[in-house]
C-alpha cells in the first residue's frame, strides 16, 4: 500500500434501480428540499436549512471537495432519472490512514425500500477495491435506528458509544462510531 487511488475524473456508479453520479449546480434545489426538512436533519446534529442559497453553498463545496481531493460524494438518482432522491459519500479522507468516513442521507419518501442498501453497497465496493481504502468509518447518532440498521446489515462493528461528545441545539448529543475494515466485507 503505498497511496490511495483518488480518480481524476468523477466515476459513476449504478446500482439495478439507481445511478450515483457527481453533483451539479443543478441539484440545489432538491437538495435544499432535502436538508430544510426538519424530520431528514433530526439526526445530523444541524439546524435544517432556510434559503436555497445555503444549499447552493453546500453543493459547491460537495463538487469543490472532489475536485480538491479531499472526499468524494454521489448524488443518488434512480435510473434514468435525474431527480437527486439523497447522497452518500465520504465526506472525508484520511489518506495517510487508508480510512473514509462515510455518510448518507436519502428522502423519506424512498426509504425502507431497499435503495439506501443498494447505495451503500456500491460506494463500499468503490471504497475498498477501486480508491484502495482499507476501512471505512460511519458517525450515527444513537437514535437514527434506520442509519444503524443500514450499516450493520454490512457488517460495520461499534467501536465506540461516546457520551455527550456533540453539543447541539442546547444539548449534549451521544455518538456512535462504527467501523468497517476490507477484510470483513
Amino acid at each position: 500500500m503505498n497511496e490511495l487511488n483518488f480518480p481524476d475524473d468523477f466515476p459513476v456508479l449504478e446500482t439495478d434501480r439507481l445511478t450515483l453520479s457527481q453533483f451539479s449546480a443543478d441539484d440545489a434545489s432538491d437538495f435544499f428540499n432535502l436538508r430544510s426538512d426538519k424530520e431528514f436533519m433530526k439526526y445530523l446534529g444541524l439546524s435544517p436549512m432556510t434559503k436555497v442559497s445555503e444549499a447552493r453553498n453546500r453543493v459547491h463545496s460537495i463538487i469543490q471537495a472532489f475536485d480538491t481531493s479531499e472526499g468524494i460524494t454521489w448524488k443518488i438518482a434512480l435510473k434514468g432519472e435525474s431527480k437527486l432522491i439523497g447522497y452518500i459519500g465520504f465526506w472525508r479522507i484520511f489518506f495517510s490512514h487508508f480510512r473514509g468516513e462515510v455518510g448518507f442521507g436519502i428522502d423519506e419518501s424512498y426509504q425502507q425500500q431497499g435503495y439506501m442498501s443498494e447505495a451503500i453497497e456500491a460506494v463500499i465496493l468503490w471504497g475498498f477495491d477501486t480508491l484502495g481504502l482499507h476501512s471505512i468509518k460511519a458517525d450515527v447518532d444513537p437514535r437514527n435506528k434506520g442509519s444503524i440498521r443500514v450499516i450493520e446489515k454490512f457488517n460495520f462493528k461499534k467501536e465506540a458509544h461516546l457520551r455527550e461528545n456533540y453539543f447541539f441545539n442546547g444539548e449534549f448529543l451521544d455518538s456512535l462510531y462504527y467501523g468497517l475494515l476490507k477484510s470483513d466485507f
